[in-house]
């Protein structure tokens, strides 16, 4: 049991480091949605909370988490090497966090 919920909090640290590390790319290349990312940046605090109370912050857990963010990041790099990193996209992403909302059969594992 232990292994299935490290799994599915791995699974979450890697979701929100998504949607987090796209937020801090978008407060930084796009002027025009930085108050905006800022906001929805704070919905994403209360489920980091969480993470970091339930995850294991050493051994594997701790290096897979940081496996999934580097990758992460340095796709996010490429994107916006490639010009592919659109304000569309920030605006998408913000539009997520402030009015669709986040996956909550995901999320279930913080609780």
């Amino acid at each position: 049991m232990k292994n299935t919920q490290d799994y599915k909090l791995v699974t979450v640290a890697g979701y929100l480091n998504f949607y987090l590390l796209n937020l801090n790319a978008c407060e930084d290349f796009h002027p025009a949605v930085r108050s905006a990312a800022y906001d929805a940046e704070k919905n994403l605090y209360p489920f980091l909370d969480k993470l970091s109370t339930k995850m294991d912050k050493t051994g594997s857990d701790k290096k897979m988490v940081s496996d999934i963010v580097m990758k992460r990041r340095s796709m996010l790099n490429a994107q916006i090497a490639d010009g592919d990193f659109t304000i569309e996209h920030c605006q998408a992403i913000v539009k997520i966090l402030n009015e669709d909302g986040l996956d909550k059969t995901l999320l279930s594992a913080l609780d």
